[in-house]
């Protein structure tokens, strides 16, 4: 039998799985780094608009965090593969390390999902389009 936890339990779970800090997450979700501690220390209950950042930036079901049972992020839906999810963040991480650029949090989380969202088979494809695009960005030859 699985035990209950609580909202702020599973805002941390998406956060971690994300692989992002308080300050890089709260950021991200468009909040302060303390209404997030308060989130997720159970101190205060996030606003409802939190539901929809996670949603758009993470694909995570709003009903998992209010109702969920465990602290395994859902997706709209189904299970994400987070494998194939951390791979990608490492890829997009990487490239943009080795040509120099640095993007807000909200702008790589959305490069992550772009590339997530793609069909798998068209990955290793997709990882050279992004390559070439970092380039361009930090060359200046893209505003």
């Amino acid at each position: 039998m699985s035990s209950r936890h609580s909202i702020g339990e599973r805002i941390r779970a998406v956060r971690q799985r994300a692989g992002l800090s308080l300050d890089r997450f709260a950021d991200a979700l468009g909040y302060s780094r303390r209404a997030l501690v308060n989130w997720e220390q159970n101190a205060a209950e996030p606003p409802i608009g939190v539901l929809a950042k996670l949603r758009q930036i993470y694909d995570v079901d709003p009903e998992w965090v209010v109702l969920g049972e465990d602290l395994s992020p859902r997706t709209r839906f189904g299970q994400t593969d987070w494998s194939r999810f951390d791979r990608i963040t490492r890829d997009v991480e990487l490239a943009c390390d080795q040509v120099g650029v640095d993007f807000e949090p909200q702008v790589r989380a959305e490069l992550i999902r772009g590339l997530f969202d793609d069909d798998p088979a068209d990955e290793e494809a997709n990882r050279k389009q992004l390559r070439q695009t970092l380039r361009a960005i930090s060359k200046g030859k893209i505003a």
